[in-house]
């Protein structure tokens, strides 16, 4: 406290603050304002979600939308009297007081929450961030327990940290995306036998003959699908009748594996790619061959095709649109690394888990049906039925032969079997190179096109440098550096603290159950007060004594919402809806 015996009254102001106050009085205003605006802001939600009663609109559809109010005038005024005795105590008093109070019409009322609540059974599910370095050997810690994953190549890992974190740490599920990061990738070796982007090494040959024949006509037809069998087709009623007829007489013949794809018809699938309960990866060794025949008919033929990742209803619904995005994803990028361009996918947005809402299944329903990809072929009006040799059937010598293109009724597409000797080429790495080896291991012959991706997955993972995943024939190759993002969620209102170590960084903790209820009703009403003491005494040879009063005046005034705030929330609608 300073001595005030002596002071001029200017300097007691200045030394009590008096100017920093009525500052602080000007900004209260500002501060007022800025809370109604926010108000107002947080009021669009009210009017932008859609409601069943309303006939699946929302109010700001039907023309509703909420006001903006500010102020047309406010000034502050203060007051000031100061009082100077001599005398044995010294005194010092202010204060300040201000009041503003509106009342408004609203004509909508609404509630919200940070909790899910579809259908009043979930409860809030928070998430968690890690960052996992692809060459990684630490641990995880969930509240003092420690996670360790177990293998070699960082998908591996990756999946033994989720197989020990989900259900048994309070984590509902994990999703992970790999590194986007590219690398210098070629290959010495044909073209047709090994094929490099900048991500991956593809072994693009195989032990099994596969075809594929286009069924454009309803008409008489004779396929010969090697010098030893010829199968004789009619006409019949109809197209459909007619493709049926023709996958029976080539399963007759025997020797090989068929399947019949009709045609595109819009929001139906081609074909699909199925996953195991929270996961976005094969199944099988059998996925992954019966994707990889389609993936090479794809290349070779130039098909457009449009992907969607999607997932049934277990767990909550956002975890379920991260994981059905992954696995649209997931898809792609194993299309692209079997030699599909990126310009002939379209992969659509996931719904995650709405496609089986929309078709009434209930949260928590388990349904394999939904836990896939879709794989749609939007240019194809006809048939397909592939072919598949389940042993030493060839497809040679085919007809009719469409494979150079045309109309009508024949094979478009063959893939033949071959076992290459590559063991002259190398893959060459961000200026490593590495032989192939086609030495039969983990099951798998001679030359086959999964024994060369082990081992140069294997050849990559024993560097300090680089890792790589085996996805059968495919190797995915990453820097020993490059991160996968790793999403954990959690249902569970405990509270979960995460610590990783060597390479697995937490970089977002769950947060703590929480909830937030913002409403909106007709006739509100909003008030807001300012008020400040400030009181200072000390016994001196002196009586000193400042008073006074401020007031504060303010209109305020309802406005529509601005013509360009209204077209940005419609057109979020729009987009969301798209």
């Amino acid at each position: 406290m300073a001595n005030y015996d002596g002071m001029t009254p200017g300097e007691v102001l200045a030394d009590a603050s008096v100017a920093e106050f009525i500052k602080e009085l000007g900004l209260g205003i500002a501060k007022a304002q800025k809370e109604l605006d926010d108000n107002s802001v947080r009021q669009m939600q009210a009017f932008t979600e859609v409601q069943d009663s309303l006939g699946e609109r929302s109010l700001l559809e039907l023309g509703l939308m909420p006001a903006f109010y500010h102020y047309q005038h406010a000034d502050v005024s203060v007051s000031l009297q100061l009082r100077l005795e001599v005398g044995k105590r010294d005194e010092f008093g202010f204060s300040a007081n201000a009041s503003l109070g509106d009342t408004r019409q609203q004509s909508a009322s609404a509630s919200a929450s940070q909790s899910e609540s579809e259908s009043g059974t979930r409860v809030e599910t928070r998430q968690a961030r890690l960052e996992y370095r692809a060459d990684a050997t630490g641990t995880l810690s969930v509240n003092g327990t420690q996670v360790v994953p177990s293998g070699q190549a960082p998908r591996v890992r990756l999946g033994s940290l989720r197989d020990q974190l989900v259900g048994g740490q309070g984590v509902e599920a994990m999703v992970y995306s790999p590194p986007a990061n590219t690398l210098a990738i070629s290959s010495d070796a044909p073209g047709h036998q090994v094929m490099t982007t900048s991500r991956s090494v593809a072994f693009t040959f195989t032990a099994t003959a596969n075809g594929l024949i286009a069924i454009r006509d309803n008409a008489d037809t004779d396929y010969v699908l090697n010098s030893g069998t010829t199968v004789s087709t009619s006409a019949q009623a109809g197209l459909e009748a007619y493709a049926e007829h023709v996958k029976s007489q080539v399963d007759a013949a025997g020797g090989f594996t068929t399947k019949l794809h009709p045609p595109y018809e819009a929001g139906e699938p081609s074909f699909g790619v199925y996953f195991d309960t929270g996961k976005a990866e094969f199944r099988s060794e059998e996925d992954r061959r019966a994707l990889t025949v389609l993936a090479r008919s794809f290349a070779d033929m130039g098909t457009q095709i449009r992907l969607e990742g999607m997932t049934d209803r277990q767990g909550s619904a956002t975890k379920n649109l991260e994981l059905g995005r992954e696995r649209g994803r997931f898809v792609k990028q194993f299309l692209i690394a079997n030699g599909v361009r990126e310009s002939q996918i379209d992969l659509v947005d996931s719904q995650g888990e709405q496609r089986a809402a929309r078709a009434n299944d209930d949260d928590g329903t388990p349904n394999q049906d939904w836990r896939i990809t879709w794989i749609m072929t939007p240019e194809r009006d006809y048939y397909w039925l592939s072919l598949r040799s389940g042993g030493s059937a060839v497809l040679d010598g085919v007809a009719p032969d469409r494979q150079d293109g045309g109309d009508g009724n024949g094979f478009v597409f063959l893939w033949q079997p071959t076992s290459p000797d590559l063991s002259a080429f190398s893959v060459t790495v961000e200026g490593q190179a590495f032989g192939l080896n086609g030495a039969a291991v983990a099951g798998h012959a001679d030359n086959a096109a999964e024994a060369y991706a082990h081992h140069l997955a294997a050849a990559l993972n024993a560097t300090g440098s680089l890792r790589a995943n085996q996805l059968g024939h495919v190797v995915e190759v990453m820097r020993a550096s490059d991160t996968y993002e790793v999403k954990l969620f959690s249902a569970t209102s405990e509270q979960l603290e995460l610590t990783g170590s060597e390479g697995l960084t937490v970089t977002q903790q769950f947060s703590r159950s929480r909830s937030r209820q913002v409403e909106s009703r007709e006739g509100s009403s909003t008030a807001v007060a300012i008020g400040i003491s400030v009181d200072k005494r000390e016994s001196r040879q002196f009586n000193m004594a400042v008073t006074g009063n401020s007031q504060i005046s303010a209109r305020l005034a309802s406005v529509p919402a601005p013509e360009l705030f209204v077209e940005a929330i419609h057109a979020l609608q729009r987009e969301r809806r798209s």
